[in-house]
């Protein structure tokens, strides 16, 4: 009796789940085998409806549709459009993480052309903070020319380097490192210019020798080379502040905020910035370093400015001559 039950039971299920796999794919065929730059505005909200079917279909039987949506996802060749939507949807869907290594494979098909970067890069950022590898995801990204991505919860519109900043910095440094001198070595021109920038963000003693030496040889375009050494110039300060070196240690600790203490950061903090330069120096690099990496716990430009502010702090610490 209790087999029998136990059959009934997977029986049902198989049946819920080819219901729900067998109308998904009806759908796709209906819905999907479009770019959204080839549709007209009348034809786009039509779409949208379309759009909404299939979602809601998927989220009113959200594990079989997981598990059908894995397939679908891993068996299209073609339509890239659908691989970014069903990954988008897919996401939402897995509770578990079971399903991250499908995202991720569904986005490298993806043509990020004729895609939403927004959502795009906040998945990226969501594969990251789950410990998942996006290294591929963060150079399709900087490897879009003229890429603009609007953040509408802050109304911020950031270029391919701002963006992926959020993605690099979440790295280890020695991956995002190694990924940017791939990039930089073998990627397209917009990926080449946009890679050496951020590696020199980066600030590291082997991405400041690999680009020195491509400057020298002159292997980057001149364009980079003005953008990197404009960079150069700009996060170099004259070091001058009058907190004290623990009154910076305890800031570093707290970054990238901490309201009991009201310390907001150093991002627009002169008085705290030039002192951290005055202050600290270069066996405080890692201190500086660690701190940084704290600065992008989401998607703002209240983080980017942090961001930028400790890049200030850890290119000025490493520009000081060693004392005798």
């Amino acid at each position: 009796m209790k087999k029998i039950f136990l059959f009934a039971i997977l029986f049902t299920s198989l049946i819920s789940f080819s219901q729900t796999c067998d109308t998904l794919q009806l759908l796709k065929k209906k819905v999907y085998g479009f770019k959204p730059s080839e549709l007209t505005d009348t034809l786009k909200s039509l779409k949208n409806n379309d759009l909404d079917l299939f979602w809601k279909t998927a989220r009113n039987n959200p594990k079989e549709a997981a598990s059908c949506l894995k397939t679908l996802i891993d068996n299209e060749t073609a339509d890239s459009y659908f691989c970014f939507d069903a990954s988008s949807l897919l996401i939402r869907l897995d509770s578990t993480d079971t399903y991250l290594p499908t995202v991720i494979e569904g986005l490298k098909k993806c043509e990020l052309n004729d895609l939403q970067l927004s959502t795009y890069l906040e998945i990226c950022f969501y594969l990251n903070y789950r410990k998942q590898d996006i290294t591929e995801l963060a150079t399709k990204l900087i490897s879009v020319p003229d890429a603009k991505i609007f953040l509408s919860n802050h109304f911020l519109t950031l270029n391919a380097i701002d963006a992926s900043i959020f993605l690099f910095n979440n790295m280890s440094a020695e991956i995002a490192e190694k990924t940017l001198i791939s990039a930089i070595s073998s990627g397209n021109s917009t990926a080449k210019h946009n890679a050496a920038v951020l590696l020199n963000l980066m600030a590291t003693d082997n991405g400041d020798q690999f680009l020195n030496s491509l400057i020298e040889t002159k292997q980057l375009k001149d364009f980079t080379i003005q953008f990197i050494m404009k960079d150069r110039k700009t996060f170099i300060i004259k070091p001058k502040g009058s907190k004290s070196r623990s009154e910076i240690l305890e800031s570093l600790n707290d970054v990238p905020y901490n309201f009991e203490k009201e310390f907001f950061g150093f991002a627009g903090n002169k008085e705290l910035t030039g002192s951290a330069c005055k202050m600290l120096n270069k066996q405080d690099l890692d201190k500086i370093r660690i701190a940084r990496q704290k600065t992008t716990p989401g998607l703002s430009d209240e983080a980017l400015h942090e961001y930028f502010a400790l890049t200030t702090i850890l290119m000025t610490v490493r520009d000081k001559k060693e004392s005798k």
